[in-house]
């Protein structure tokens, strides 16, 4: 729940529409070469995307602070793969664009400079189907390669980078009902506040355009993007001044639904069938994530006996599961996974919250042997390598914890957890070195430079006189700190 002033909440949504529309916007869609618009001498020479990528790793330091980010790896791989496979089309992509979740029940989803997308879990259990998901990554990654962002900036002659930064910061922060966001964005509030979003919604309109041949490209359901839209627009009709993020800083219009119903007359429409990763973790995200626990087991309950196919069935037993789990009742969860495991032997989240219910009950041995065997089936499969090395340091086997993350990383050096979890494995066997490189390379991976290279100085004061270290990490230090230096203009 929002926790501000009525009034100065409503001030605050007024910068988010003004600011972040085109900062939501900015990761919509998918252009094609000779479809990219003409950005113009202001938004070229302004704002760089390296520079874009800088202000918002600077966002984001600040975002992580305040927010509840899902450090769930089935979740965050799940979503990473939605927006690679829209991503994947891209002709021209400006950044590395990194997907992430945000606990909190209210629809929503925002884009940060630089290719930072988060989605809130209650936009996902809201969605009917993945299609639905991905055609708001669609009209998400649009803004962010059409450059919304800085063509505002550009409209408005230019703002300092940290200051927008802050901004940005604090606009996402405030949306997401933390009170934290609140100072820094009422310095943002711009003069002229009707032209801009006039602009902005110009914005949308080019975001929605685009993020449908994007859901095209990417053999998504088409007509998922009006279908999302409608739904919101009739829910909004009845809630009032509660309406939900998404559509205060996203306004569904009629007119804005019927271009979309235009637009996909331009596509084939095909036919996508339910996805079965998307109904398995939509109910880990509601036994996990979507507010009191002990409800969550009732609503699945009660989704069993309503279930109107065998898929929904079976993914509410998966959510029920998971759920009893949760609140500690591992009899009635023994007894869920027991009869999925029977008619699924082969379905791997079964696999996995098996082996998760042994841990969670006390029985690591059986627990950890499970994931074992798990891991020598699925060793590619980057989410069950992270559970299984968070099992292992989490249960005292860095050793072995060690053995599975190093070929992990050779593979994914750019995986933030996988880093994370390297750093804590190597300090439990005494790698001070090893255990503050990968620490750098996490906060590296998160955005905060400054972290990072506090972090490699640390493991150049431990590296004592190893020479080949020494050297390894002062070449580190300096790729980073050449990276913070800002861009030399034409």
């Amino acid at each position: 729940m929002n926790q501000f002033d009525p009034t100065f909440s409503s001030l605050i949504r007024k910068i988010a529409i003004v600011f972040v529309a085109s900062a939501l916007a900015l990761s919509a869609g998918l252009v094609r070469a000779n479809e990219l618009p003409q950005l113009g001498q202001d938004a070229a020479s302004i704002i760089s995307p390296y520079e874009e990528r800088q202000i918002g790793e600077e966002a984001m330091v600040q975002i992580r602070h305040s927010l509840d980010f899902v450090d769930d790896a089935e979740l965050t791989y799940y979503l990473q793969q939605i927006g690679t496979r829209l991503t994947s089309h891209l002709a021209y992509r400006p950044h590395q664009f990194q997907f992430f979740l945000i606990a909190h029940p209210e629809i929503n989803a925002f884009a940060i400079p630089g290719g930072f997308v988060g989605v809130h879990t209650g936009l996902i259990t809201n969605a009917r189907n993945e299609s639905e998901v991905a055609a708001v990554l669609a009209h998400e990654i649009s803004h962010v390669t059409q450059r919304h962002w800085p063509r505002m900036v550009a409209a408005q002659k230019g703002r300092a980078g940290a200051t927008m930064a802050a901004i940005l910061a604090s606009i996402v922060i405030a949306g997401s009902g933390n009170p934290n966001g609140a100072g820094v964005a009422m310095a943002a509030m711009a003069a002229n506040t009707d032209s801009q979003l006039a602009f902005t919604r110009s914005f949308e309109r080019e975001a929605d355009r685009i993020g449908i041949q994007l859901l095209a490209d990417s053999n998504y359901d088409v007509t998922a993007m009006a279908s999302f839209f409608e739904r919101l627009g009739a829910a909004s009709g009845y809630a009032g001044a509660n309406l939900p993020e998404f559509v205060r800083t996203h306004p569904v219009t009629t007119d804005r639904i019927a271009e979309a119903r235009n637009n996909e007359k331009r596509f084939q429409h095909i036919h996508v069938k339910p996805s079965v990763e998307f109904m398995h973790l939509r109910a880990r995200i509601n036994a996990l994530y979507q507010g009191d626990p002990a409800n969550a087991v009732k609503l699945f309950q009660e989704e069993i006996k309503n279930s109107e196919s065998a898929l929904q069935t079976r993914a509410a037993r998966y959510g029920l599961s998971i759920a009893l789990m949760n609140v500690g009742e591992f009899a009635a969860a023994s007894k869920e996974i027991t009869t999925l495991r029977r008619q699924y032997p082969d379905f791997l989240q079964y696999q996995v919250a098996e082996a998760d219910l042994d841990l969670a009950s006390g029985n690591q041995k059986d627990g950890l042997r499970a994931y074992n065997h798990i891991y020598k089936n699925h060793s590619s499969t980057t989410w069950v390598v992270q559970h299984y090395a968070e099992n292992l340091v989490a249960n005292k086997q860095p050793q072995t914890a060690l053995k599975v993350l190093k070929p992990a990383l050779r593979n994914n050096p750019k995986n933030a957890a996988l880093n994370k979890l390297m750093a804590s494995a190597s300090g439990d066997v005494g790698d001070l070195v090893q255990a503050h490189r990968s620490m750098a390379e996490y906060y590296f991976l998160n955005g905060d430079r400054h972290a990072a290279i506090e972090q490699l100085e640390i493991a150049e004061r431990n590296a004592g006189k190893d020479y080949y270290a020494l050297s390894s990490i002062k070449a580190r230090k300096n790729e980073i700190k050449q990276g913070m230096a800002p861009a030399t203009k034409p």
